[in-house]
């Protein structure tokens, strides 16, 4: 009777060791010319959730050994000094890899339980993402719509060719295959699908030019259910064929009701996952854009579409911290002193559009706008509308420079840095930020158009236009 008694516990203990043991993936590696003391994997438990999860260890001389906790397959990224790669993770792989710090991606290889899939990615990354024939930048979003065509479906060829010859020396899983085969059809229609917004947008075209009969016709074709979940390529094509469907019954992201019906398109259009990942983007930029009482009614629906619960809580709690600044609530009033010393409060400029601007002299990105900020201010002189540019660096003499040598138009105040109230107040989390405020101070939009955007200045004249109209009335 002990005897058997001393069966079952051990058995017992040892379905416990296998099932935590399946919880995680193992990786083990030797580093030749580390470029840092520590190595890290970056996981992503649910693609629908911007969080993220790092796991680091410290090196032991060149040496590592990393236990990263996975529950199912994912795609991680290996970070060492400042390169990285793509991993992809199954509970219970066991890798061993090395490296030459010097030449990283050249020399990553792996062995073990999920090599063949991680050899492959780190090939498919030397070979696709880090050769810019295989790029879609502006020299070939600038090419004609059957040059452009043409690009795509000379790389989807080639990818597809790389993928089944690298698969009959060293074969992968079913589930990888099929994620990478994600990866490369659905990366084809995504870069089809904006190719006409990105023409425009880098200046091929001054205005967007409709795309031919049957440049879309490739839609009709694609399995756009059938996407693997933690595909990148797949989760941006979703993204964009939601954006596709809503334009192409005519509506702008200038209208108030855009991702209410954009929701409702891609409810009727998609199914399952699919449905589920394009419904909680558009919540989620519908509640970033300030539409919070329609948004509230969307959740409302998401919840009950059998959305992961996971996903819910995060929207519940996304809505709720964004909330205070609802489109058409107060914009947060302020007084800070401005270049030349006098105070200056936004309420200041009631009776007039307000395009506010958060930025740093520091900034890259802001340096970047600049000129763009410069223009449309120019462009707009003598409208009804106060361009108000709040510097947030740490270094006021910094802000003062920059203001002062490049003449920059406008009113420029100054607080100092990004860790005060205002900055919470406006729910700050990086610079440059834009808002759009009327006339008596409520929000217009919370996300306005950056100044290089050429549409800036039209939803700028196009809120002027609806105010004289309505106080003509």
């Amino acid at each position: 009777m002990k005897r058997i008694q001393l069966l079952l516990l051990l058995a017992a203990l040892l379905l416990v060791y296998n099932t935590f043991g399946q919880n995680k993936a193992t990786l083990t590696g030797k580093i030749t010319n580390p470029l840092s003391d520590d190595i890290t994997v970056i996981t992503y438990p649910n693609p629908l959730i911007p969080e993220e999860k790092e796991t680091t260890v410290a090196l032991t001389g060149n040496t590592f050994k990393l236990e990263i906790p996975v529950t199912e397959t994912t795609l991680a990224e290996l970070v060492h000094g400042n390169e990285v790669v793509p991993v992809y993770l199954e509970p219970g792989y066991s890798l061993t890899l090395s490296f030459n710090g010097d030449k990283f991606l050249k020399t990553i290889k792996f062995e073990g339980k999920g090599a063949n899939e991680n050899n492959y990615l780190a090939q498919y990354t030397r070979r696709f993402d880090e050769v810019e024939d295989y790029q879609v930048l502006p020299d070939n979003i600038k090419l004609n719509e059957k040059e452009f065509t043409e690009f795509l479906e000379y790389r989807r060829k080639d990818q597809l060719k790389n993928l089944e010859k690298y698969n009959s020396k060293n074969p992968v899983s079913d589930a990888f295959k099929a994620f990478a085969l994600s990866e490369i059809n659905y990366g084809f229609a995504n870069d089809k699908v904006t190719y006409p917004a990105l023409r425009q947008r880098v200046g091929a075209s001054k205005t967007y030019v409709s795309p031919s009969a049957g440049f879309y016709s490739f839609l009709t074709e694609l399995e756009v259910n059938n996407g693997v979940a933690i595909s990148p390529a797949y989760l941006a094509f979703l993204r964009n064929y939601a954006a596709h469907l809503a334009k192409a019954t005519g509506l702008t992201e200038t209208d108030k009701l855009y991702y209410k019906k954009s929701y409702e398109l891609i409810s009727d259009k998609l199914q399952g996952t699919a449905r589920s990942m394009a419904q909680a983007h558009i919540l989620k930029q519908s509640i970033q854009q300030g539409h919070i009482g329609y948004s509230e009614e969307i959740l409302n629906n998401y919840k009950t579409s059998g959305a992961e619960p996971e996903v819910v809580t995060w929207l519940e709690n996304y809505l709720s911290q964004n909330s205070k600044n609802a489109l058409g609530s107060l914009a947060p009033d302020f007084k800070l002193k401005s270049i030349d010393g006098t105070e200056v409060a936004l309420s200041d400029f009631r009776g007039k559009i307000v395009y506010l601007n958060f930025w740093q002299a520091g900034c890259g990105l802001c340096q970047i706008e600049l000129p763009h900020l410069q223009a449309l201010t120019k462009q707009l002189q003598g409208k009804n509308v106060v361009f108000l540019n709040v510097g947030l660096d740490d270094d006021e003499a910094r802000w003062r420079k920059t203001v002062t040598t490049k003449q920059l138009l406008g009113t420029h105040l100054y607080l100092k840095g990004l860790e005060n109230d205002l900055v919470k107040r406006y729910d700050l989390k990086d610079v440059p930020a834009y808002f759009l405020i009327d006339e008596e101070g409520r929000f217009l939009t919370i996300k306005a158009r950056r100044p290089n955007d050429r549409e800036a200045a039209k939803d700028i004249l196009r809120h002027l236009n609806q105010q004289g109209q309505a106080s003509t009335k």
